[in-house]
């Protein structure tokens, strides 16, 4: 069983080249898996009723096609059955009847209560709307960084940040992470296009409201420019988050 939703491009969604920038496909793909749990449970109500929450932890996204202001969307959704303790959910987003971007990702069940992460058996009545099908890739198991990485810079957890489980929202760190893509000397002009191929991203702790997360990067070049990041939250040793991302110049085959 898969769950879609159609959606219209807004302008304010997209960036300079007025192509819709990764955080906002990040944010659709979390609308629609939202309103498949309304749909099909276990519902929003239930989980904060039992003191649960789906927490991500590893997403893998792969572009195709750039998706533009007013483009309409369809936005596809759907979860495989859980294995040990994760609960896999992949994505598809199509422009005009074509493959935009996939996106696959693995989440753990937290006991919010008690901070544990619970097995799969402990709600399975719930857990019922599953489909078979699993996308051509898998979410990167550990991002391996290059040795040397520049200093980091600060990023103040703000309240448009937080979403409701009272931590910074999966989609802002997109945010973060492309605007450290543009971070330096680097002048934004209407030339200027990196293009987004893949980005990877392995969450390992919560940013919450007031904390300053430190942010280190690289960039390695081969055939494209690899980016790679890893935060974590000043003055402690609590990891944040591993990145890699990929990109080209140009525009993609796809684009308009």
């Amino acid at each position: 069983m898969k769950w879609s939703d159609e959606y219209r491009v807004h302008y304010y969604y997209t960036d300079y080249n007025n192509i819709l920038k990764p955080a906002y496909i990040g944010r659709y793909m979390q609308e629609t898996a939202w309103n498949a749990l309304k749909g099909w449970g276990p519902t929003p109500g239930y989980l904060q009723e039992n003191n649960l929450a789906f927490i991500l932890t590893k997403i893998s996204f792969r572009y195709y096609a750039e998706i533009r202001e007013d483009d309409t969307i369809k936005v596809e959704t759907w979860a495989n059955p859980a294995k040990a303790i994760i609960f896999p959910r992949h994505y598809r987003i199509y422009r005009g009847g074509e493959t935009a971007v996939e996106a696959t990702s693995e989440w753990v069940l937290l006991d919010t209560k008690e901070k544990n992460i619970l097995r799969p058996e402990a709600h399975k009545g719930v857990l019922k709307a599953y489909d078979d099908e699993e996308l051509d890739f898998t979410v990167q198991k550990r991002i391996k960084m290059p040795e040397a990485l520049d200093a980091a810079s600060e990023y103040v957890v703000r309240y448009s940040d937080i979403d409701t489980n009272f931590h910074m929202n999966n989609a802002r760190y997109i945010d973060l992470i492309c605007d450290s893509l543009y971070a330096g000397e680097e002048a934004i002009t209407p030339g200027l296009k990196k293009r987004v191929l893949s980005l990877d991203i392995n969450y390992s702790g919560e940013a919450r409201f007031g904390q300053t997360i430190m942010v280190s990067k690289a960039a390695v070049q081969s055939d494209y420019y690899d980016y790679y990041m890893k935060a974590k939250i000043k003055d402690g040793e609590q990891s944040c988050f591993d990145a890699k991302a990929v990109l080209a110049d140009g525009q993609m085959e796809g684009g308009l």
